[in-house]
């Protein structure tokens, strides 16, 4: 593939030349340590995932048609092809939903770079800074391109995750096999193939969603082999006739992908990823937080309550406001008025709550939910994306109202380091014991030293 001067880069190029040319030294201190705090929140979640039932068939579709193999299954141990291990890890990565998400755009870069660089790691020497730098290197490309796909991508019924993780496990994957900038941008065309998934199970159920973060994982890394290989792409891919913007958006503005693309950039995609408390999809986290500060803030009892005004971005919605009474576990993290239904009835949106048949047809919580009246909020784009209005009318006309502009987990409201290392061992603790957890605690907190970090994979299985 020959260019001449005079050609104009496209984006899919310009993006694998800032890929390619990342390097460790140029990553600040501060991004460093939120880097390390996104991997251990994300190895937490990889452990939970490989413990709920809904995504055991993965696991077991994997672990019977294949073995033998360089890269370990997270818990169980199972040594298998690269691509698979990814399939089942990426499954397990996202398949909890209490993995990182961006403020804006949309994905989940952690659950998309994570399982591909230890796999990887077990096929080849990759130290604790090239890890650092690939998960930043993944970070920015999905960061970039679901802000060039969102909001339409998600009108018309994609599911980011699976439209944009390919992508940003394709940059990880790339940037560990050390490709080129000519192959790191076949890389990227070839995983626009792989991008695609539909949200048709946030309106009707179906636990296909668990494994749309294992098939992202899946394809990036594929994608990424290929390239190194000899498979080339269309270099258009972003912003072709037929490329994914003008597919999956109806626009083909490839402002977002290169605007400021520069390693030396103050505000990187790693400062736009927050961590979820709730195991909940990420829109649903503002309502719940802000639900309960006026709650507590009020001393409100359900009882008193005759109708709850929500008002948020008109893409949650469709997202997690069609589901009034949850069949499924799918369908009890995905509706907003069962998370806010939890939070009057129990005070908490702890998980056990979410798997429990019994909560899902409960007369009260199904009273509470009708009681909701979720709104468009046009001001709740771009960086107020996840913003939050809520008014709680009583039984003696009181109102009580309130607004949040984002989330706490966020980088600039983070989860103090005590609460971070609270919800890694409740995760770590379904699989592994304190000891072990320690272990991968110390481990990560010395990362960029490590010479190799295939260890982590090692310490990440009970056997």
């Amino acid at each position: 593939m020959t260019y001449s001067r005079k050609t104009r880069a496209t984006a899919a190029q310009s993006l694998a030349r800032f890929i390619c040319d990342l390097s460790y030294a140029q990553i600040p201190a501060d991004a460093v340590r939120r880097c390390r705090e996104l991997l251990l929140d994300q190895l937490g979640c990889q452990l939970i995932g490989a413990s709920v039932p809904w995504n055991q068939p993965v696991y077991r579709f994997v672990k019977s048609t294949k073995n033998g193999g360089p890269a370990r299954i997270v818990k169980y141990a199972d040594q298998v092809p690269t691509d698979d291990a990814v399939l089942v890890n990426g499954t397990f990565a996202q398949g909890c939903e209490l993995d990182d998400y961006y403020d804006q755009g949309g994905g989940h870069p952690g659950a998309a770079t994570v399982p591909v660089i230890l796999a990887l790691s077990q096929q080849q020497t990759v130290s604790g800074q090239e890890l650092i730098t690939a998960m930043v290197a993944g970070y920015e490309a999905g960061w970039r391109i679901g802000r060039a796909l969102l909001p339409e991508l998600m009108r018309r019924g994609y599911h980011a995750q699976s439209t944009v993780g390919v992508f940003i496990a394709a940059a990880a994957a790339g940037k560990i096999l050390r490709l080129d900038p000519e192959q790191m941008t076949h890389a990227l065309a070839i995983a626009g193939s792989h991008s695609g998934g539909t949200m048709e199970y946030d309106q009707s159920g179906g636990e296909v969603k668990r494994l749309h973060n294992g098939m992202a994982c899946c394809g990036g890394l594929r994608s990424a082999l290929l390239a190194q290989i000899g498979l080339t792409g269309p270099p258009t891919i972003f912003e072709g006739e037929r490329g994914i913007l003008r597919v999956m958006s109806g626009n083909s503005n490839v402002e977002p992908i290169v605007k400021n693309l520069d390693a030396g950039n103050e505000d990187l995609a790693l400062y736009h990823a927050a961590m979820k408390r709730f195991p909940v999809n990420a829109s649903q986290h503002s309502p719940i937080e802000l639900l309960d500060s006026l709650v507590r803030e009020h001393n409100i009892e359900p009882r008193q309550v005759m109708k709850t005004t929500v008002e948020l971005n008109e893409g949650i919605l469709l997202h997690g406001g069609t589901i009034y009474q949850p069949k499924e576990v799918i369908e009890a993290q995905f509706s907003l008025r069962f998370s806010l239904a939890l939070r009057f009835l129990t005070g908490n949106n702890d998980l056990q709550h979410y798997l429990d048949p019994a909560m899902w047809s409960d007369p009260a919580m199904l009273e509470i939910g009708r009681k909701i009246d979720l709104l468009a909020d046009p001001t709740a784009t771009g960086p107020r994306r996840f913003a939050c209005r809520m008014t709680i009318l009583l039984l003696d006309g009181c109102e009580m109202s309130g607004s949040l502009a984002a989330p706490k987990g966020s980088y600039k409201n983070p989860l103090a380091p005590g609460e971070l290392q609270d919800k890694f061992y409740r995760l770590g603790r379904t699989v592994l014991d304190d000891e072990r957890l320690a272990s991968i605690v110390a481990a990560v907190e010395r990362i960029e030293n490590a010479t190799n970090v295939a260890a982590l994979s090692t310490l990440m299985t009970a056997a």
